[in-house]
């Protein structure tokens, strides 16, 4: 774990260039919409893709923010989690603009549970007592 906390400029490029692929992304006309069919039945896995990148960002953003023991001031924490939704909820009102592609919900629904997911998980995992 310590190569994580000597590496903090570069977590924070991977975080920086991260969220600029998700806007990007969100922003191209005719997204994907994966599905897999199993029994007659089809389910969207493209919810998995938007979980996997908003609890990509949150992890990106704790491994530079954080200290070693997975500690980050409250303003800190609060002021992703907030913005990670309004990005989620401002990507996807974007794509009611852009042509094929619409507003989903649940879609806002998998970015928000990837944020919060990405936030609570590194502390489980990592958790070091002082």
């Amino acid at each position: 774990m310590d190569i994580i906390f000597r590496n903090k400029k570069l977590f924070g490029f991977i975080f920086w260039f991260w969220l600029i692929l998700i806007l990007l992304v969100s922003t191209l006309p005719g997204g994907p919409e994966i599905k897999a069919e199993f029994n007659d039945k089809s389910i969207r896995l493209d919810y998995l893709l938007h979980f996997i990148a908003y609890f990509s960002l949150a992890i990106f953003y704790l491994f530079w923010k954080a200290n070693k023991y997975f500690n980050i001031t409250p303003r800190l924490l609060y002021s992703f989690i907030i913005g990670g939704f309004i990005l989620a909820a401002g990507s996807e009102a974007i794509q009611s603009l852009i042509p094929s592609r619409t507003f989903n919900l649940y879609d806002f629904y998998a970015n928000a549970a990837g944020i919060i997911l990405g936030v609570i998980a590194p502390k489980i995992l990592f958790y070091k007592k002082k």
